[in-house]
């Protein structure tokens, strides 16, 4: 021990150091260790219980994802069903209205060429009633008079009548 006094080491303060040091080690591990040490663990548990909570949410959102593109994927069938439905009817409908307007001018075309006809009828017994009065009046003029009137009209009727067969 005195070797340790030649050095400068009084061994009473060295004790009194290390029970102080050992007091304070003691004192802080009770008041500043351990709260730190249970706050660092609610603190971990706060975390890991994010970070389950946050997992859960995912895979709420994967669901949610999943069958919001399943019904996504579901109208747009039904959208081009109903499309495609759609065409058709419109096809038939355009299909339904050519052959009405066909119909039409079928008809029209027919009383138009029926009405070209019965004109046509008119207009030639108009012209063959004229031209048997300018018959009947060149013949009168040069027969002028010696042949009665009707006996030229049965005539020109009659000779009509082979011309045109």
């Amino acid at each position: 021990m005195d070797k340790l006094n030649g050095l400068g080491i009084d061994i009473g303060s060295l004790i009194f150091y290390l029970i102080n040091t050992g007091l304070l080690l003691v004192i802080l591990t009770y008041l500043l260790y351990k709260p730190l040490r249970k706050f660092v663990e609610e603190r971990q548990k706060q975390i890991n219980d994010s970070i389950d909570e946050s997992k859960k949410l995912q895979k709420n959102f994967e669901k949610e994802l999943a069958k919001t593109k399943e019904e996504r994927e579901k109208t747009e069938a039904e959208l081009r069903s109903e499309l495609d439905r759609l065409n058709k009817f419109t096809e038939e409908k355009r299909a339904e209205l050519i052959k009405e307007m066909e119909e039409k001018k079928n008809t029209m075309l027919e009383k138009a060429r029926l009405e070209i006809d019965q004109e046509k009828a008119r207009l030639i017994k108009d012209a063959e009633g004229e031209v048997k009065k300018i018959i009947t009046k060149i013949v009168l003029e040069i027969v002028e008079n010696k042949v009665p009137e009707n006996v030229i009209q049965d005539s020109i009727s009659s000779s009509w009548k082979t011309i045109n067969k």
